[in-house]
């Protein structure tokens, strides 16, 4: 037995020298990988541009790849080009992309297609058309179609257009951006399909239409939209459906088609939204009068007010007119008209109060009973003039007398100065104690139910094993063999939880291999076309960050995205987390109307800045991470949000990675996760990585191996197992409706009425749980090329503090889905997933933890043999090493994260984590999860110390 292990950590101990020379072998291609590109490049001038005779110095696949991108950033002469094909296109690497093309392996049709379409000759497109007939996987199909757009004939058309017959949503949209994009080259084919009446067909020319604006769109446009207004010819979701995509093209290119009576008086609240919507394009004091009397107090009211709202923001002279109107109207259109006046206020109080005080003081009034303070008090702040402030003081104290509420704001956002004439004294809001949240008896019961089962387990099969013969043992000989015994379980444990991961890294390497692969076919001139990708909500919760916020937003600012927002909320932070933002990007608190799709603490103000349109910060009262996370979510107007750490930091291209991912798959993605990197270390300018490097604290190196072995292996293996049940709050990508109607992240705020402190794992178990309940199908992704920096706790406290957060996040998760544990309708999530969750993550440090003190007693009493003694550390040690290893080794898979002398210094700490590092962290578990018995809900909080500028 004893040579058996001998042999084994022989093995192991060959195996980790192994991928210590892999890991310098990688970076020694990461090295030469530069070199190569511009050896390849040369070689390209040379011999075709410069007619040199050079010999080719890379392998014929890097120059083709190396002319591809050349090919994206100039444009190469026709015949030069065709040229360059003609000596490659006979070579062994392109003919094993067209045997490829054919191959049962999606992926590998995906690369083939890429390849064959960069030859851009006719038999290239042929053999792709070809294809497209037989193809039955739709990402494939759509990835035909975007590789062929140089190549579009009208015979290949035809069948094109026909595939969108049921076909997907999902599909059917991309489909129609791609063909979109092209629209002059397929004018024809569009035009033959004009009285086709199959709802797909006409969804499809009406997506098509929505990027063009010639006369025959417009005209199918408006006669299919009469068709289905008065003849409603599908059912009436498709109806809403089709009706929508043709206001929103008619509304987007032609707006003056909609700005005429026939549309503004229309019986549909739709066709009139959008009619209403339309007079902003060509504004009169007619179309003023239109949308005023038209009010009627109903649904469109929020469309009314943003028409006139931008229409006097354009020109003073409508402002003007309307207050000449307005007391002529009725109530309810002095109300609305109230809500276009808070924009201009400063305008109307500069212009009129020395001539109409009387309108004035109405419309003060009116805004004050409808609680639109924050332009009044920017007003104060800025204003110089003693009479005007004297005079709006006098009406505002009247309001303040009643409201306690409303003086309360006042007294938070005005000046002291100001606040001094009022006789009211500056007001810190109080920070309200977090409602303790109730016990759930359940949840504790489950607790203790499997707590009291990890102690037994090891008695218990240590009893099952003995069966009758325990009656001839004396009570030392029972209680030296349970000894020995449990060290022999600890031995299974280790070899059970690491072969795991080691399972999770095979699948890690082929997983990523595919992803880098995918990521290279998919250039920026594809991935910026109008629409192919989906606007992006950028959400970062902020809690006292006053040291990260501005290198963070500024990252976020700055990346490269074709269309997204940013919204930073400020969780009631302690610090000048707030005041630094205003400062620094020339903020302007404005009453901000939007839909409350999640419950949610209250908003104290929403700032914007005309400077950076896409930059929205909130400031709310403290609700924790996933109540601020909700608030962006409300305030959000793009289809997918994003939840990131405001002391994060992303890489330039993480969010374009992550959401070019969507167009390797037709179902649609609900959640998708980046790769968590620390940033201790690291040196950045203006939001960029300007240094790489390793913390220099020990515990920070530490835990840099734990990350890379979470993020690097586990989590794109547990991706590639269908069974990703977390994607961190660091950076995570989701589809809004799919969110909100799974009732956003959970909070005592929001319609479930529970909190958490582990909401990032908890909301992905949501959506996956109601996706598979409805049948619906969907993606959970991680991709392990997107990156994203944040900064890990600098001491063992902060550390501890952490770690007994998430370890309470966890237990709490896994007590609230138990439904999913081994439960088949739950697929891999109930069946690999959750058991691996509960059985290693909630019990598994119960387990250790007793091995630890058994094995600690039976090194005491000279119980243990060299066998038990040498498979502990073979199983816990060695294996450990090979798994912290060959994350280092997956971590720098695209790109070299540390130089040489780091990379050893690395080594070393994956080796000696092993020694009380992990230990700690796993007996600091086992205290956290009996913290959770008394669960207090809260976010926690962590010492910055900032990045490195």
């Amino acid at each position: 037995m004893l040579d058996i292990i001998y042999g084994v950590a022989s093995s192991f101990g060959v195996i980790i020298l192994l991928f210590i020379i892999l890991i310098y072998n990688q970076k020694r291609i990461h090295d030469k990988k530069s070199l190569r590109i511009k050896k390849a490049r040369d070689y390209l001038f040379k011999k075709y541009i410069d007619q040199e005779d050079v010999s080719i110095p890379v392998s014929k696949r890097f120059f083709f790849d190396a002319l591809i991108d050349v090919d994206e950033q100039i444009h190469l002469e026709p015949s030069v080009r065709e040229h360059i094909i003609n000596d490659y296109k006979d070579s062994k690497f392109i003919k094993k992309q067209f045997r490829s093309i054919n191959s049962r392996s999606s992926y590998k049709r995906k690369i083939a297609v890429y390849y064959i379409s960069k030859l851009r000759t006719e038999n290239a497109y042929e053999h792709l058309y070809q294809r497209f007939l037989k193809e039955k996987n739709e990402a494939v199909k759509i990835r035909i179609v975007a590789n062929m757009r140089y190549g579009l004939k009208d015979q290949y058309l035809t069948s094109i257009i026909e595939s969108l017959v049921d076909s997907s949503d999902e599909y059917q949209d991309r489909l129609c951006i791609l063909l979109g994009n092209n629209y002059k080259r397929i004018y024809d084919a569009f035009v033959s399909y004009k009285d086709d009446l199959r709802y797909q067909i006409v969804l499809g020319l009406i997506r098509i239409g929505a990027f063009h604006s010639d006369a025959f769109l417009i005209d199918y446009m408006q006669n299919t939209l009469s068709w289905i207004i008065e003849d409603h010819p599908y059912d009436q979701t498709i109806n809403e459906q089709l009706k929508e995509k043709i206001l929103q093209n008619i509304f987007k290119h032609t707006p003056e088609l909609l700005s005429t009576p026939p549309y503004l008086e229309h019986d549909d609240i739709m066709v009139r939204s959008f009619a209403i919507s339309s007079l902003y394009y060509e504004p009169c004091m007619t179309c003023i009068n239109r949308i005023i009397e038209g009010y009627d107090e109903g649904e469109l009211e929020d469309i009314r007010v943003k028409t006139l709202s931008k229409i006097v923001l354009n020109d003073r002279s409508f402002l003007n007119h309307l207050l000449r109107i307005f007391t002529e109207l009725e109530h309810y259109q002095k109300e609305m008209l109230i809500k276009v006046f808070a924009d201009r206020i400063d305008y109307i109080i500069l212009d009129i109060f020395e001539t109409q005080q009387s309108l004035l003081k109405d419309i003060i009034n009116r805004m004050l009973k409808l609680d639109i303070t924050e332009s009044i008090i920017d007003f104060l702040n800025n204003n110089r003039d003693q009479a005007i402030e004297t005079y709006l003081l006098n009406i505002i104290k009247l309001h303040l007398s009643r409201d306690d509420e409303m003086t309360k704001e006042f007294r938070i956002y005005l000046n002291s100065d100001v606040l001094k004439q009022m006789g009211l004294q500056k007001f810190t809001p109080v920070i309200p104690k977090k409602e303790k949240a109730p016990i759930e008896k359940a949840k504790i019961y489950w607790m203790i139910r499997w707590i009291v089962f990890s102690f037994l387990l090891f008695p218990v099969i240590y009893v099952v094993r003995l069966n009758v013969s325990i009656v001839d043992l004396t009570l030392i000989e029972i209680v030296e063999g349970f000894l020995i015994d449990v060290n022999v379980y600890l031995i299974f444990y280790f070899v059970s939880i690491n072969s795991i991961y080691a399972i999770l890294f095979i699948l890690a390497l082929i997983n990523s291999r595919k992803q880098v692969n995918l990521s290279k076919t998919r250039k920026n001139t594809l991935l910026f076309s109008e629409k192919l990708l989906p606007g992006i909500s950028i959400i970062a919760p902020a809690y006292n960050e006053e040291m990260n916020i501005i290198d963070s937003i500024t990252s976020l600012l700055n990346l490269k995205y074709p269309i997204y927002e940013v919204i930073v909320v400020n969780d009631g932070s302690k610090d000048e987390t707030l005041n630094i933002m205003i400062s620094h990007f020339n903020l302007e608190r404005k009453h901000s109307a939007h839909l409350n799709h999640l419950g949610t603490k209250k908003i104290r103000g929403v700032y914007y800045t005309k400077d950076i349109p896409n930059l929205i910060v909130v400031d709310k009262q403290n609700g924790g991470k996933a109540d601020a996370l909700n608030v962006g979510i409300n305030l959000s107007k793009q289809p997918y949000v994003c939840g990131i750490d405001a002391d994060s930091i992303l890489e330039g291209d993480a969010l374009l990675k992550l959401a070019a991912t969507m167009l390797d798959d037709t179902k649609p993605y609900i959640a998708m996760g980046g790769n968590i990197y620390p940033a201790n270390g690291f040196t950045f300018d203006k939001g960029r990585v300007e240094k790489r490097g390793i913390p220099s604290e020990m515990v920070c190196r530490f835990q840099t191996i734990e990350y890379l072995r979470a993020f690097t292996s586990g989590r794109i293996g547990w991706s590639q197992l269908r069974s990703l049940m977390i994607i961190s709050g660091a950076f995570g990508l989701f589809h809004k409706q799919a969110l909100i109607d799974t009732g956003g992240y959970l909070t005592s705020s929001s319609k479930l009425k529970k909190d958490t402190v582990g909401e990032d794992m908890e909301l992905v178990v949501r959506m996956t749980r109601q996706a598979l309940e409805k049948k619906d199908p969907f993606r959970v992704a991680y991709v392990y090329n997107a990156h994203c920096y944040t900064e890990l706790p600098s001491d063992i406290k902060t550390l501890l503090k952490q770690r007994n957060r998430w370890q309470r996040g966890l237990i709490d998760i896994l007590a609230y889905h138990r439904k999913l544990s081994f439960n088949p309708k739950y697929k891999q999530i109930g069946l690999i997933g959750y058991p691996y969750f509960f059985v290693f993550e909630f019990l598994g440090p119960f387990f250790e933890a007793q091995g630890y003190i058994m094995l600690t007693i039976a090194m005491i009493l000279g119980l243990l043999t060299p066998a038990i003694i040498l498979g502990i550390f073979v199983s816990s040690i060695l294996f450990g090493v090979v798994i912290s290893l060959s994350s280092i080794f997956m971590s720098e898979k695209e790109m070299k994260m540390m130089n040489r002398r780091e990379t050893i210094v690395m080594l070393f700490f994956a080796i000696f984590e092993n020694f009380g590092y992990r230990q700690l962290i796993s007996m600091h578990r086992v205290y956290s999860s009996f913290s959770a018995l008394r669960e207090s809900g809260t976010w926690g909080t962590q010492t910055r110390k900032g990045f490195k500028s």
